[in-house]
């Protein structure tokens, strides 16, 4: 399956080659972006409801030091 194809000129083998590394890398580096975006969470929430995050305990309970 041909996924591009040179419709002019006769490039080189090594030409070919650093046709395809720098197509890959673009590709690459556009889909890291995208899964990146996908997996990110929200920042603009409210942090007060997160336990890990609240330095008060809740109401009624008891901490021995």
């Amino acid at each position: 399956m041909t996924t591009w194809q040179i419709t002019r000129g006769t490039p080189s083998a090594e030409e070919t080659a650093a046709l395809t590394a720098v197509l890959t890398a673009v590709l690459t580096q556009r889909a890291t972006a995208v899964q990146a975006s996908a997996t990110e969470t929200k920042t603009g929430e409210a942090g007060w409801h997160r336990p890990h995050r609240n330095p008060h305990p809740s109401a009624g309970m008891w901490r021995g030091r």
